[in-house]
């Protein structure tokens, strides 16, 4: 196993971003999805949606949007597989990469959306601890080509045996989903220009530390 070098790879994905924002448009529609969310949520003078429907919409969406967040994230995990090989970002060769295992992707993000969410709205402790322990799920499915319990399986063995490591990395994403969830919340009062802003900010969290992980992933199993 190569060792991480964590302010290494923030910076290299960063200029990844930076050098084909094409990556970019993965990770929007999840973004607006939740962002939408975000402002019915928050929008509490659109007098024309009653509050039980402007509910139901927020829920519907923010739910809608975690989901096509695993999609985006096994698409971006394929873009970076395919660009540590070709040294090139190419959308629809990753596309063909998790085409061959939409299926599994599609029942694997479906489980991690029911168990996270779950837990973490009942049992917070554990829904952190399963999210923890779930790390992995969606590279090993798009890379080593698990099916959906193989790669939870994998993923808790892949996590005990790099536990120091794991949780520091864990730590750092907790770091930005915790700066996302703040400018969301504080963007929310800006109406459709936070919607806006909301959408690009999220896009580039999401497409940042999904690059992240997949970089986190390729070092610990040696791709």
């Amino acid at each position: 196993m190569e060792t991480f070098d964590f302010w290494r790879e923030l910076k290299k994905n960063w200029n990844l971003i930076f050098s084909y924002p094409q990556i970019l448009l993965v990770a929007l529609v999840p973004s607006l999805a939740i962002a939408t969310s975000n402002y019915l949520a928050w929008q509490g003078r659109l007098a024309w949606v009653s509050v039980f429907f402007r509910g139901v919409g927020s829920a519907i969406l923010l739910i809608l949007g975690v989901f096509l967040g695993f999609i985006a994230l096994s698409f971006i995990v394929a873009i970076a597989w395919d660009y540590r090989y070709r040294d090139t970002v190419d959308l629809l060769r990753a596309w063909r990469i998790i085409q061959k295992r939409l299926p599994d992707i599609v029942m694997v993000s479906l489980i991690m959306g029911f168990l996270e969410g779950f837990f973490t709205i009942w049992f917070v402790f554990l829904g952190f601890l399963l999210a923890f322990l779930l790390l992995f799920v969606i590279p090993l499915t798009v890379v080593d080509g698990d099916n959906p319990f193989s790669a939870i399986r994998n993923s808790f063995h892949l996590v005990s045996e790099n536990l120091g490591e794991c949780f520091t990395f864990f730590i750092l994403l907790l770091f930005f989903f915790l700066i996302g969830y703040l400018l969301f919340w504080l963007l929310g009062f800006l109406g459709i220009v936070g919607l806006i802003l909301n959408t690009i900010i999220g896009g580039i969290l999401l497409s940042y530390v999904s690059l992240l992980l997949s970089s986190f992933y390729f070092s610990l199993t040696r791709f």
